[in-house]
């Protein structure tokens, strides 16, 4: 049922990419300060934009919701924002997990993944069933734990079964399917048990997301539409040529502008 929403809610967009036959209007709706920050969505069209120790939540007509900030941790690594009920923002220099609600409030105590087991985690997200994703970069695996944090699956090393080097950039998990994108690899992709699928060969991406059945990048200042199921691709110009990060959520484009966020409605 999740899958047929995406599906019919990204239809217009992948329509409007398809074959440079027509091209899309974008119509400014709010530009948001990003400095040398970054940004994330949810699929409720909420903007998350980080930097340093600080959270801020924006609303999709670009007013401020929300704020969260904690200098206990350092910086901020990533925010996982796939349940906007429950994100999960990473701390990489001196490993934290934090939960934190819909207000920005705090779930609940830090995890570190020490008391887990894996002191040197250098990603975590959050899984289909609210639990945790993390990479073992000690012995190059990922590893699954339930929403009570009990171990549910490891993969083991991750460049012995694969039979090459990796050296993981980001992580992320979407329709019970797990993406460990290695830049000079492509996307490992893994099922929700932590079983190696395939690998998706594309390269030099920093920033994706997946929607329905389509992945969402850019690329040489193009907007790319990655077809998961049909392997085809899609591409079309961003609204502004030097835009470096795009994100889709229903009619909305989100497009990280040089110091800032602009936010689009797509016709």
């Amino acid at each position: 049922m999740r899958l047929l929403k995406y599906s019919l809610l990204f239809v217009l967009f992948a329509a409007i990419l398809s074959a440079y036959k027509v091209m899309p209007q974008y119509e400014l709706v709010a530009k948001i300060p990003l400095g040398a920050g970054s940004f994330t969505t949810d699929n409720l069209q909420n903007l998350y934009v980080y930097h340093r120790s600080t959270i801020r939540k924006y609303s999709s007509g670009g007013s401020l919701l929300y704020t969260y900030s904690d200098k206990s941790y350092g910086d901020i690594t990533s925010v996982d924002a796939n349940n906007p009920l429950k994100l999960v923002v990473f701390f990489k220099d001196f490993p934290q997990i934090l939960f934190l609600d819909n207000t920005l409030s705090q779930n609940g105590n830090a995890v570190n993944p020490s008391d887990l087991g894996y002191p040197l985690t250098t990603m975590a997200c959050m899984s289909h069933d609210n639990g945790l994703w993390l990479y073992d970069a000690q012995n190059f695996q990922l590893v699954g734990f339930d929403v009570n944090l009990l171990q549910t699956q490891k993969t083991g090393n991750l460049s012995q079964l694969l039979a090459m080097v990796i050296n993981p950039f980001s992580l992320q998990e979407y329709n019970s399917y797990l993406y460990l994108n290695d830049t000079a690899k492509g996307l490992l992709v893994f099922d929700s048990f932590g079983t190696y699928f395939k690998t998706i060969p594309l390269k030099d991406i920093t920033n994706f997301q997946i929607r329905g059945d389509d992945m969402f990048y850019i690329q040489n200042r193009k907007i790319h539409a990655f077809h998961l199921k049909t392997i085809m691709e899609d591409v079309t110009a961003a609204p502004d040529s030097m835009a470096s990060q795009v994100r889709i959520e229903k009619n909305l484009l989100y497009e990280n502008y040089r110091d800032t966020v602009r936010i689009y409605t797509v016709k």
